[in-house]
């Protein structure tokens, strides 16, 4: 094991590995878009709020070209990302969901 690997808290370490280990379908699209978007978004609000209002194949296709241009921690996961913000982005946008 590389030597800054055993400072690292145990813990740590153990799921950095599972993370890129795993094949990218062993994970859910939250736990994706945690792993590939958590280190610099807390929350997913900021980009629903972009995403348009319209059918699956529009919001789709908005969140692909999004993502193009966008860094991503975890590319290996960045289908399952995309399935998540297209789930999500379907619920009607109210106030609340953006707290």
């Amino acid at each position: 094991m590389p030597q800054s690997c055993r400072s690292m808290d145990p813990i740590v370490t153990a799921v950095m590995v599972a993370l890129v280990a795993s094949p990218a379908h062993a994970v859910s699209p939250e736990e994706a878009f945690t792993a590939g978007c958590g280190g610099c978004h807390a929350s997913d609000a900021k980009i629903l709020r972009k995403i348009p209002d319209g059918s699956e194949a529009v919001r789709r296709a908005w969140i692909l070209n999004f993502m193009a241009g966008h860094p991503n921690e975890r590319d290996a996961v960045k289908a399952e990302i995309v399935e998540y913000l297209v789930a999500k982005s379907a619920t009607s946008k109210s106030w609340w969901q953006f707290w």
